[in-house]
């Protein structure tokens, strides 16, 4: 019988499987989800992952992160606000899915900064209808393995500084012919990371 273990007594290094790659890639999806590492410390990790070449180095990726990081729970959509407390236009708003799907039509006022996190969930923002002050308004969109849609109104003007990692990030603009936007109308900035993920961003007319 051939012996295959190594001449020095060492033990082989185990190979890793499809399984063990999606599942730490899922574990440190959950941590980056709750805010645990960093966006630029996600996106080296995963990327580690596929270069891995055993599973000693794939459980070496995972091994500081939370316990409850496991990325299998379920975690509903939730939306949180910061509002103030004078009446006036509010902070800071967020819109989040974890596992889970969101489809929303806003109205009102739009707060100064809008979070919008997808993480192996969707997130479809109808703003059409929404107030945009004069002045800036900033978007802040974070998709892992995910997708997020946001339709705009045909008032306002983009900047667009987001992007994509193993992913797509698009903003587009459809104007009828012949009508333009004023230059002056309120500007929404759209910023963040798709990855491995989808971002569309749409002004129609």
């Amino acid at each position: 019988m051939t012996d295959f273990s190594p001449s020095d007594g060492s033990v082989p290094a185990r190979l890793i499987t499809s399984e063990g790659r999606e599942a730490a890639v899922k574990r440190l999806t959950a941590a980056f989800a709750e805010d645990a590492i960093a966006v630029e410390e996600f996106e080296r990790r995963v990327a580690a992952v596929y270069k891995a070449t055993s599973s000693e180095t794939l459980a070496a990726l995972t091994r500081d992160l939370p316990t409850g990081a496991t990325g299998g729970s379920s975690v509903p959509a939730r939306a949180e606000a910061s509002r103030a407390v004078d009446g006036s236009r509010a902070r800071s708003r967020r819109i989040a899915s974890v596992f889970s799907a969101i489809e929303r039509d806003v109205a009102g006022p739009m707060p100064e900064i809008l979070h919008v996190r997808a993480v192996m969930g969707s997130v479809e923002l109808d703003l059409r209808d929404a107030e945009f002050p004069p002045g800036l308004t900033e978007i802040r969109v974070r998709s892992v393995m995910a997708s997020v849609e946001i339709d705009l109104p045909d008032t306002v003007r983009i900047e667009n500084d987001g992007k994509a990692f193993m992913g797509s990030w698009v903003v587009s603009s459809r104007r009828r012919r012949g009508r333009e936007r004023p230059a002056d109308g309120p500007l929404v900035r759209i910023t963040g990371r798709s990855i491995m993920a989808s971002v569309e961003v749409g002004v129609d007319d």
